[in-house]
């Protein structure tokens, strides 16, 4: 169903607003004359995304063009909307910066300009618009579409009069900063503009907790798009990613699972629209893809299965049983081809690898897509694993993928029985109690008294990775061996211990001072499993130790509006590479850790 709300749909342009429901858009187009520049206020630099309170009527974000700095902020209602912006700063003569508003719709919809009292009207055969502005645009002009108006700006400056017009189906309502350094522009699909008035907005947070909720929301709501391949809503990964490195979308798979679990915190509609864009891609052999994108697909490999940990938890939010009921059988159905697929020789447990008979997804076939399939594609984990060519597989059994796992078959096992589904249920509960014997006797490593990945020859992996504590999450382990992991690694500041934590790798790991992706940056999945296990095994004081942490690590940069697809485990900082996003989806797990701490 294509939603009716005001939204900043597309992922190219975050400042545009989109009414999908109607196809009207309108669209900020900034022109700054002392560089000639014009900006449609892309993903990057230009713009800094604010608040986004829950509720969904109020979205702010700033902006900076040349070195004039502008605060915008809209207020959205069904089909009414507000825009506001202010100077902050600015970077040249206000005359010479100019704001434009284009409108555009559906080709049926034509505006017309009433240049006597500045109002804007739309008529098509089943809507109408209207738009007033607190002083009317200092010129309206007619271009055939976006790329039109910018090349005119180009060509010509802002002197040019040859497309002043008085009605169209693309209209640019122009303003500089000289009449207008604010500006308050209400509009309306059937209703009259001019009765709207702000209507107030939830105060901005100041307990931490609260503050960490709202942090949460702001980052998911602007990455929230409309996915025009699929025709549908989906959060992406970040919206900077969408067009350029996935040709339209990209579903890579936890992290659409992760947002479709945060989502549950705010609107569980939104939930079900991520889990949906995951189900869509199953493949006939039943598993959820690595990664779907405009480009390719990786079918074949997946990820570690949470996907039945994300449709418990929306179960236990709302009650509702048409929720188990629509996913229950592709949940079981991608838990049972890692068994048929991911069998690491007679040792009963699971390991990483790629399907030789599925797809042609980019590096299918090598060592480097059965590491895509842990996540944790270039982490040290890996380096010493033999791959088998002739199988696809990575001959090390994992500790966190089959944690994972073990934690999917206890979840799926509690959906079926809801469903009353017992003999299913029945069979779950033995499949999944040998595995976490089989994970608590073959992956325990006494010598060093800490769960270790182990390759089939039956030697332990050296690294160790946050991994080591997610089974847990799965309820696997004694209080004992618990402990000592723990004392031993969890808080000794040359291993995991430090004011930011946790490290990807061991701070005495080689390759922790490579700084790169999965050798030795922070990242937020690592630190929310490793807190989902303490929790679970009653470390209440570790576990809010850990929220702290990572809180402190997230608002450390959230005050520069920076959530870190990973982070510098030395400094905190975000942006001190390039292999990272600033502005990812999963980053606002650490938030929801702090949200969630009693």
């Amino acid at each position: 169903m294509t939603p009716n709300r005001w939204w900043t749909w597309n992922s190219e342009r975050p400042a545009e607003l989109i009414h999908l429901a109607s196809g009207l858009q309108i669209t900020p187009l900034l022109y700054a004359a002392s560089k000639e520049r014009i900006s449609l206020l892309n993903p990057g630099s230009e713009i800094t995304f604010g608040r986004r309170p829950v509720g969904d009527a109020l979205i702010q974000f700033t902006t900076e063009v040349a070195g004039t700095v502008l605060q915008w902020q809209y207020e959205l209602r069904e089909g009414d909307f507000m825009i506001q912006w202010q100077v902050l700063q600015h970077g040249e003569w206000g005359l010479r910066f100019w704001v434009n508003l284009c409108l555009t719709g559906t080709k049926d919809l034509n505006f017309v300009y009433e240049r006597q009292t500045g109002q804007i009207f739309g008529a098509g055969t089943d809507r109408s618009f209207s738009l007033t502005s607190d002083k009317k645009p200092l010129l309206v002009t007619q271009h055939q579409d976006l790329e039109a108006l910018n090349k005119e700006y180009q060509d010509h400056g802002y002197f040019y009069l040859a497309s002043r017009a008085e009605s169209g189906e693309f209209l640019a309502l122009r303003f500089n900063l000289e009449e207008a350094p604010s500006m308050t522009i209400r509009g309306s699909l059937g209703n009259d503009p001019k009765k709207l008035v702000p209507q107030g907005f939830p105060r901005t947070a100041t307990e931490p907790r609260e503050r960490a909720l709202e942090a949460l929301h702001d980052v998911i709501a602007w990455n929230h798009v409309w996915d025009a391949v699929n025709l549908r809503p989906y959060t992406a990964l970040s919206r900077f990613w969408n067009k350029k490195k996935f040709g339209g979308f990209g579903v890579w798979l936890n992290d659409i699972l992760y947002n479709a679990w945060m989502w549950g915190f705010f609107d569980v509609a939104r939930a079900l629209e991520n889990l949906d864009a995951v189900f869509a891609h199953q493949t006939e052999a039943g598993n959820f893809p690595c990664l779907v994108t405009g480009n390719d697909a990786w079918l074949d490999r997946t990820q570690p299965p949470i996907a039945a940990f994300v449709v418990w938890s929306l179960y236990e939010k709302t009650g509702r049983t048409d929720i188990l009921e629509r996913y229950a059988a592709g949940l079981l159905q991608n838990l049972d081809w890692w068994w048929s697929k991911r069998q690491l020789g007679d040792t009963g447990l699971l390991c990483f690898g790629t399907s030789l008979d599925a797809g042609d997804g980019l590096y299918k076939g090598t060592k480097l897509a059965a590491k895509d399939e842990s996540t944790m594609d270039n982490s040290p984990l890996h380096d010493p694993v033999p791959f088998d060519e002739v199988s696809g597989l990575l001959l090390a059994a994992d500790v966190g993928v089959n944690s994972m796992a073990a934690l999917d078959g206890e979840l799926l096992e509690r959906i079926f029985n809801e469903l009353g589904e017992l003999a299913t249920a029945q069979q779950l509960r033995e499949r999944t109690v040998t595995h976490k014997q089989r994970i608590a006797e073959w992956l325990w490593d006494e010598s060093r008294g800490i769960f270790a990945n182990r390759m089939i020859s039956g030697d332990f992996v050296s690294t160790l990775a946050p991994t080591s504590f997610f089974p847990m999450a799965a309820g696997i382990g004694s209080g004992d061996q618990a402990q000592r992991m723990i004392h031993g690694y969890l808080n000794n500041p040359s291993k995991f211990g430090g004011e930011f934590g946790l490290p990807s790798v061991t701070r005495d790991d080689l390759a922790y001072t490579d700084n790169v992706y999965w050798r030795g940056r922070i990242w937020a999945p690592l630190n929310f499993w490793v807190w989902q296990g303490l929790k679970r095994q009653g470390f209440i004081k570790e576990s809010e130790q850990l929220a702290e942490q990572s809180w402190a690590l997230f608002e450390k940069n959230w005050k520069q509006r920076l959530c870190g697809e990973n982070f510098n485990a030395e400094t905190g900082e975000v942006l001190d590479q390039p292999d990272t996003d600033g502005f990812y989806s999963w980053g606002a797990l650490l938030a929801a850790m702090k949200a969630l701490e009693n």
